[in-house]
């Protein structure tokens, strides 16, 4: 998850470094791009069994000739680690009454892509944002475990593999499915003396599950 963080922030840099060298104030465009990464903050039933995650989101916003209202697309991914003591409640060994075996690990993930209103009024410095919409959702959860197995074991320096017995995390347990959702939120922009923002936001996510999933990511990302 580490590395997942960390690439996530080099992909941000990436985007800050072109801005130094934009001219066009986002405020005059009718297309402009976002890219944002931060915390994924679990809510409801789901604050219940998932420990705190990590967003990275992104997209295009299209801005009508009547601005400040405009069209967002928006795609996503957050993702989060089941709580310790839900896993210590599950047994993956119920053919042994006597003995509870609870998985090692496991893990959530809601991918998104969603379609909003924005209302932005132009400002100065500091400005604002408002959105709302709806969008599909693909959720994903499992458990899992280190074991062993057959496999192949690979010598990067000889570029030879060979055939035996691998350890490594194993699937015990998968739910995927589509489901809809909506979302809204609000966001705080700080103008770039290139003319690109930067830029905070706060997006309460429903899903239309079961138990009615819920999440807000909070994420520092930049316009352009």
């Amino acid at each position: 998850m580490k590395n997942r963080f960390r690439n996530g922030l080099v992909a941000v840099a990436a985007l800050l470094v072109p801005a130094g060298v934009a001219l066009a104030d986002v405020d005059d465009k009718p297309m402009v791009a976002h890219v944002s990464i931060g915390a994924s903050l679990p809510q409801g039933s789901a604050g219940d069994f998932l420990d705190d995650g990590w967003s990275i989101q992104g997209g295009v916003t299209w801005f009508n000739s009547d601005r400040p209202l405009g069209w967002r697309l928006n795609l996503g991914v957050d993702w989060w680690d089941v709580k310790d003591e839900v896993l210590d409640g599950i047994d993956t060994t119920p053919e042994s009454p006597l003995t509870i075996t609870p998985p090692e690990d496991g893990d959530a993930r809601a991918w998104q892509g969603t379609v909003n209103f924005l209302w932005k009024p132009e400002t100065d410095k500091i400005g604002f944002y408002l959105t709302g919409g709806v969008g599909v959702y693909y959720t994903q959860a499992n458990l899992s475990e280190t074991g062993y197995g057959t496999g192949y074991w690979c010598d990067w320096y000889w570029g030879i593999c060979y055939p035996g017995i691998v350890e490594g995390e194993y699937i015990i347990e998968d739910h995927s499915s589509w489901e809809w959702g909506a979302n809204a939120g609000v966001g705080v922009t700080f103008k770039l003396g290139s003319g690109n923002e930067l830029y905070i936001e706060s997006i309460y996510h429903w899903i239309d599950t079961e138990n009615s999933a819920e999440f807000v990511p909070v994420t520092i990302g930049v316009r352009w």
